[in-house]
């Protein structure tokens, strides 16, 4: 089988209901900003995988279990990703009920990430200013995953509008860039690296 199928070549794809559209469709939008988080949280993963096989994590046991406990709520959520994908690509109020069953996406993946955001930031010090998007490699992309997840929430917030959006769904979207940020936090804590804080110029 060919990767390329040349149906696009004029500008239109595929729903997963089979709906063509066009590929600057808000939906199409929402669901490509969702792949570009992902891919910022796979090179995040990549770089705690590698960290995982280092002499610092080899040394600490403590530092391994904390860094594989980080890296498979990672790999959790790039599979969530998945998922929250081909809800978004599914027009809710034009697809078959069977479409609609295999791309639901339930509130079970919001609960996990809320009871995850409450178990790190137990482990992290108070936050007392602004922090910037930095420290160690992986909480630099894991704050990149953390705006590119903004992003995509507020390009679906019009599909919620017209109901297009399980709630769910769009609750996952908001939890979790919240996670990231803790995620991000945690990362430069295991490591130990300050968080980049704010100074305003004066």
């Amino acid at each position: 089988m060919k990767l390329y199928t040349k149906s696009g070549d004029r500008g239109t794809t595929s729903l997963f209901n089979g709906e063509r559209v066009s590929k600057d469709n808000i939906r199409v939008t929402a669901y490509g900003t969702l792949d570009e988080c992902n891919s910022a949280l796979g090179v995040a993963c990549s770089i705690l995988s590698q960290e995982v096989r280092s002499p610092l994590a080899s040394t600490s046991k403590h530092n391994l279990e904390r860094l594989e406990t980080l890296l498979n709520q990672l790999k959790y959520i790039q599979h969530r990703f998945f998922d929250l994908g081909a809800h978004l690509a599914t027009p809710r109020v034009r697809s078959d009920e069977s479409t609609l069953d295999k791309t639901r996406f339930e509130m079970e993946a919001s609960n996990q990430l809320e009871e995850w955001i409450d178990e790190l930031q137990e482990r992290l010090p108070p936050l007392t200013t602004f922090i910037l998007p930095g420290g160690h490699p992986a909480a630099a992309h894991l704050h990149l995953a953390r705006t590119t997840a903004r992003r995509a929430e507020r390009i679906s917030t019009a599909l919620i509008e017209e109901e297009e959006v399980e709630d769910a769904a769009y609750v996952f979207l908001n939890r979790v860039s919240d996670y990231f940020f803790v995620a991000a936090r945690y990362a430069n804590h295991i490591f130990n690296i300050e968080d980049v804080t704010w100074h305003k110029l004066s």
